[in-house]
């Protein structure tokens, strides 16, 4: 049997003790440490961005009780080489990578691949990087990079429609970081259809809204996100 090990490195005080960044991190290597010393197979570390303490301010705060830091570590990308420094056997893994945020798929392909080519310049380390990803715990890591509604239409689907929007992120994702040659009319396209939504009324409020996008009834599209008219490779 294989055991991974889970870090959140999460900032929050524990008996009126708020350890500082300095200390949260030099105990998070000290774990790390260890856990390659017991025989951990994948340390999987948590990611998060922007501060939950800032969203308590904020009349949409998701987590207003929370006090801290949800986690510290904002790029597995940076965090890894250091992991692979000072360890012998343990691999690293992200849990997860939000690749909505800080630029969107295009730029974390970029970042994936430059990691990647930097990693293999040492023909003594074998390990690897364990890239999970996904859309992000929280709204507001995402909102500052435009992943909001952009009109009446996706505000009243907007569920469907940020399913959607990481469904087509993780395609330009994954082909990019193949090393792909893409541009907009090489993805798949953006619609809604009956489907995707729990009931009949739900559908025909969010077709009402169409204007003129609604295709026989049968679909709605809607635009992408990541536009890019000129071709983009990573290869």
């Amino acid at each position: 049997m294989k055991f991974d090990i889970f870090f959140a490195i999460c900032q929050t005080e524990v008996d009126g003790y708020m350890p500082s960044e300095k200390v949260m991190w030099e105990q998070f290597f000290s774990q790390v440490d260890l856990a390659d010393k017991l025989g951990f197979g994948v340390a999987w570390v948590a990611e998060t961005h922007l501060s939950c303490e800032i969203q308590k301010e904020l009349p949409t705060a998701v987590i207003p009780h929370f006090k801290g830091e949800i986690g510290l570590n904002t790029d597995i990308l940076q965090l890894a080489p250091r992991i692979f420094a000072r360890t012998q056997r343990i691999e690293v893994g992200s849990a997860i990578r939000n690749i909505l945020c800080n630029g969107g798929p295009v730029a974390h392909a970029e970042a994936v691949r430059t990691f990647l080519a930097m990693h293999g310049l040492d023909q003594n380390e074998k390990r690897r990087l364990h890239l999970g990803f996904a859309a992000g715990r929280f709204e507001f890591s995402n909102r500052p990079y435009g992943i909001v509604p952009r009109n009446e239409l996706e505000k009243m689907a907007w569920p469907v429609i940020k399913g959607k929007t990481f469904l087509q992120a993780t395609e330009i994702f994954l082909r990019l970081i193949r090393g792909d040659l893409l541009s907009s009319q090489d993805v798949s396209p953006m619609t809604l259809k009956r489907s995707d939504f729990r009931s009949e009324d739900d559908w025909k409020r969010i077709s009402a809204l169409a204007d003129g996008k609604n295709t026989a009834g049968v679909f709605i599209s809607f635009p992408s996100r990541w536009i890019a008219t000129d071709p983009a490779s990573l290869s």
